[in-house]
C-alpha cells in the first residue's frame, strides 16, 4: 500500500467518525424551556343564522289575492295591512245567506203563530194533545233552522273580516312567497293548512343554528359561550350563549354518526349578522390560561405513563439527557398542561427516533 492510500484510508475513517456524531447528535436537536402556555380547544362548525321568533302568516279566507301591500326586507308593525283577498265569491254567499236567515225568520213566525193558536184551542177541546205537540216540534224545528243560518252567516261574515291580512307582530318580511293574483286558501280549510303567504321576523332577536357531531356533543352544556365570526364581515366577531341541545341525534342515511342540533342566542349583533346567513361558529371545548405547559411532541406515552427527556444541569451533551415521569393534564393538541415531574425553567428535548430532521412538529388536530 503506497502513501496515498494509507492517507485516503484516515481520511475515510475520521470523515466516518465525524458523520457518525453528526447523525448521533442530530437526535437531540430541539430544545425547549418549560413555562406558561394558554390552552384553548374548539370545534369549528358552520350554522345558519335564524330569527328566534317568526311568524308564517297565512289568510284565514280563501280567494284571489287582490292587493300586496308590503315588500320583502319591509319593517311593519303589528296590525299593518299586509295582503287584501278578493271578496266578491264571500259577499255573494253572505247575500245569499241573508236571504236564507229573512226566511227562516218567516217560517219560525208562522211555526210560533200556529203553536199559539193550538195553544188556544186545545183549551176547548177542539184540538187534539197529537196536533199540539206536532205544532210545537215544528216550532222547535223552525228555530233551529234560523240558528242554523245565523252561524253561517257570522262564519261568513267573519271570513269577510280577514280579507284584510294585517300583520300580526313588529318586526321584518323576511320572506314574501306569493304575487298578485295568486289564489290563497284559507288556513281553516284544511286542505296542506293553507297558503303561506310570507313570513315575519322579529330581527333583533336572531340565534344560530349548528349540527355538532357525537364525539363533541358530550362536552356542550346550555349556557356555555361560543364565538361567532361572519363570513361577510371578516375580521370581526361576536358571542352567543348556548340555549338548546338537541336531546336525540339525527343520521341522515349515508351517515355512521349522528349529529345534535344546537341553538345559539347572538348576545350583540354586529353587522353581517342577518337572517338566513351561515356563520362560523367556534365551540370552546377547553380553555386554561397561564398554565406551566411542554409541546405534545416533548411528551412519550408508555406503559407506565408519560416521560420527558430532562437536561441536567443546562447541559448539551447527549448523556446528560435523562428520561423523567411526568404528569399531565388537559391537551389542546399542541401542548399538555404539566401537573407534575417538571418545572418552570428546566429544559427538554424533542428525540427524533424516525431520524428525519429533528425538531419537525407534529400536525394540530382534535383525534
Amino acid at each position: 500500500m503506497n502513501t496515498y492510500s494509507g492517507v485516503f484510508i484516515v481520511l475515510v475513517v475520521v470523515s466516518g467518525l465525524l458523520c457518525g456524531r453528526k447523525q448521533k447528535e442530530s437526535v437531540y436537536t430541539e430544545r425547549h424551556t418549560i413555562g406558561t402556555v394558554n390552552l384553548r380547544d374548539v370545534v369549528i362548525q358552520t350554522g345558519e343564522v335564524q330569527p328566534v321568533i317568526k311568524v308564517e302568516v297565512k289568510s284565514e279566507a280563501s280567494g284571489k289575492i287582490e292587493t300586496i301591500a308590503i315588500r320583502e326586507g319591509e319593517k311593519v308593525a303589528r296590525g299593518d295591512l299586509l295582503f287584501v283577498i278578493d271578496s266578491s265569491r264571500l259577499t255573494f254567499q253572505k247575500n245569499k245567506l241573508d236571504l236564507s236567515v229573512r226566511k227562516a225568520r218567516l217560517d219560525l213566525a208562522v211555526a210560533e203563530r200556529n203553536y199559539n193558536d193550538a195553544k188556544k184551542l186545545s183549551a176547548t177541546g177542539t184540538i187534539s194533545e197529537k196536533q199540539l205537540f206536532d205544532l210545537e216540534t215544528k216550532k222547535k224545528e223552525a228555530d233551529i233552522v234560523l240558528q242554523q243560518q245565523l252561524l253561517e252567516l257570522g262564519d261568513i261574515t267573519y271570513q269577510l273580516g280577514k280579507t284584510r291580512v294585517t300583520s300580526p307582530m313588529d318586526g321584518v318580511v323576511i320572506s314574501l312567497d306569493v304575487e298578485e293574483g295568486e289564489i290563497a286558501v284559507s288556513a281553516t280549510s284544511g286542505f296542506q293548512g293553507g297558503t303561506p303567504l310570507a313570513t315575519i321576523a322579529d330581527t333583533k332577536k336572531l340565534e344560530v343554528v349548528s349540527r355538532i357531531g357525537e364525539a363533541d356533543y358530550v362536552h356542550l352544556k346550555t349556557g356555555q359561550k361560543v364565538f361567532l365570526k361572519p363570513e361577510a364581515n371578516r375580521g370581526t366577531f361576536t358571542t352567543g350563549t348556548i340555549n338548546f341541545i338537541a336531546l336525540s341525534a339525527k343520521r341522515e342515511q349515508s351517515d355512521e354518526l349522528g349529529t345534535f342540533e344546537v341553538r345559539v342566542s347572538i348576545d350583540s349583533l354586529i353587522p353581517g349578522i342577518v337572517p338566513g346567513i351561515n356563520i362560523t361558529t367556534e365551540f370552546i371545548i377547553m380553555e386554561k390560561k397561564n398554565v406551566l405547559g411542554i409541546p405534545n411532541r416533548f411528551v412519550k406515552k408508555g406503559r407506565n405513563g408519560y416521560t420527558a427527556l430532562k437536561a441536567q444541569n443546562g447541559s448539551t451533551e447527549t448523556s446528560s439527557f435523562t428520561p423523567v415521569p411526568v404528569k399531565v393534564g388537559k391537551t389542546d393538541y399542541s401542548n399538555y398542561e404539566l401537573l407534575g415531574g417538571l418545572e418552570k425553567g428546566d429544559v427538554v428535548v424533542f428525540r427524533d427516533s424516525t431520524g428525519t430532521a429533528a425538531g419537525k412538529k407534529q400536525g394540530r388536530g382534535r383525534p
